[in-house]
């Protein structure tokens, strides 16, 4: 089932959805659901007494930033592995 809802985006956002994806409501849509699986994580972890802040996932990406790039290679067996955690049977982006 769905539901409609109208949303507002600022222009350089719409546009870029426009431009990558075409269907706006499916790629909204998929961002909500990699967020709410973020945040359901972040409830699991905290029932086991890991509380990762805001400050923590920035700092992790700083640092995942600054290592050297993997081969495409890597990537794919990367993407395989995180299927088994996908509700869906695919990795996200």
């Amino acid at each position: 089932m769905t539901r409609r809802i109208t949303i507002s985006l600022p222009d350089d956002v719409a546009a870029y959805v426009e431009r990558t994806q075409g269907n706006t409501s499916g790629f909204i849509a998929g961002i909500l659901r990699r967020k709410m699986r973020a945040d359901g994580l972040r409830a699991r972890w905290a029932e086991l007494g890991y509380v990762v802040t805001d400050e923590d996932v920035e700092r992790t990406r700083e640092r995942v930033a600054a290592l050297p790039p993997i081969s495409d290679e890597q990537h794919a067996r990367n993407r395989e592995w995180l299927r088994q955690f996908d509700d869906e049977g695919t990795a996200a982006g």
